[in-house]
């Protein structure tokens, strides 16, 4: 069994037969049916037809991937969140069923443009269904292998490239040597060609960041936090939060945990909002409604908050209660901290807001 040849019989070089009564048989550019001919056509007159084919199936891929494009770019990626609500399935199929409609449209066009040259060059046709023929032309076959070994190369190529060269890693390698408005027009030219990709925005955030455009790099913060795949995008997060901490907008950035909290999936993400709230009021000394947080989390760690660490939560309110002079509570929460006391710092137990490049 010779693959190649299979694989032959299913390309568009396989366009022509001959009949038994010396009749010509011309497949449709879209592979659905024949145009049968009562004369047996010369390797002029085939060579004419091949070319005729290229035009019309490279026209019809070409407009409808500029289709593809314009869909991608003016619907899908402005309205990214369509396919992260609660109705992305119907969302989604609309948009396939959209797809199909134009991928149909335009085959049909170009299949009746296709129709109209052959009507043109041959004379009238008969429409049959397409038999390929058991004798291969040699000529074609050669360039369907031709054609085929290119695709293999350039599928290789690409696929080399993506494993090798992150832009990624390329992004994080200008920031580490300071080049951040080298990594800023880097992040801007992939976002605009993968726009949902919320590493972009990320790594422009903290090159931003570091050449004092703190408002922008806010912004593209959020956008990277607004685009994480699960919702919980939490580093991005963090890293507006931290901006807004060096700057001191301290009212913005509760709002923002404010929001956060209120609009949690599930019970792990709000206590996770709400630790890093009362980390956050701690920071800015806020120790009153740091406490609340802290003695709120802590019993619900003693019930069914199994995820909440709560040794670790008895030593960060030891240091809330330090700061309130309430040395017999925070000496009792050192105490019901247990092996926290050996491994972390005692000095420095509630970590400062930090701008991070990768999680952690």
């Amino acid at each position: 069994m010779n693959i190649f040849k299979i694989l032959y019989k299913q390309s568009p070089m396989d366009f022509y037969t001959y009949t038994s009564d010396n009749e010509t048989i011309i497949r449709s550019t879209n592979n659905t049916k024949g145009y049968k001919f009562d004369t047996h056509f010369d390797e002029e007159n085939i060579s004419k037809i091949w070319e005729e084919i290229k035009l019309h199936k490279r026209t019809s891929t070409i407009i409808i991937f500029l289709l593809f494009l314009a869909l991608l770019y003016g619907i899908l990626f402005p309205n990214y969140n369509l396919f992260v609500n609660n109705y992305w399935y119907i969302n989604t199929l609309i948009i396939l069923v959209i797809m199909f409609i134009f991928y149909q449209a335009i085959t049909f066009i170009c299949t009746k443009l296709f129709e109209k040259k052959l009507e043109k060059l041959f004379g009238k046709y008969e429409i049959v269904k397409f038999q390929t023929s058991d004798i291969i032309d040699e000529k074609y076959y050669k360039l369907f292998k031709s054609e085929l070994l290119k695709s293999l190369i350039l599928i290789f190529i690409i696929v080399l490239g993506c494993a090798l060269i992150s832009p990624f890693e390329v992004t994080k390698d200008m920031i580490v040597n300071k080049k951040y408005k080298d990594a800023i027009n880097f992040t801007t030219i992939g976002s605009k060609i993968f726009p949902i990709a919320q590493e972009w925005y990320s790594l422009r955030g903290y090159a931003k960041f570091q050449i004092g455009e703190y408002q922008d790099a806010i912004k593209d913060y959020d956008k990277a936090y607004k685009l994480g795949a699960d919702g919980f995008n939490i580093m991005n997060f963090d890293n507006k939060i931290y901006i807004k901490y060096h700057l001191g907008e301290y009212k913005s950035a509760i709002e923002d945990f404010n929001k956060e909290i209120a609009h949690a999936d599930s019970g792990y993400e709000k206590d996770s909002f709400l630790w890093d709230k009362a980390q956050f009021l701690y920071n800015i000394k806020h120790y009153e409604e740091a406490l609340l947080i802290y003695t709120d989390l802590i019993e619900r760690a003693e019930n069914d908050r199994v995820f909440l660490l709560k040794d670790r939560l008895y030593l960060e309110r030891a240091e809330v209660y330090k700061q309130l002079n309430m040395k017999d509570l925070a000496q009792q929460d050192l105490i019901n901290s247990g092996s926290w006391t050996q491994s972390e710092d005692p000095q420095n137990p509630i970590p400062q807001p930090v701008l991070l490049i990768n999680e952690i």
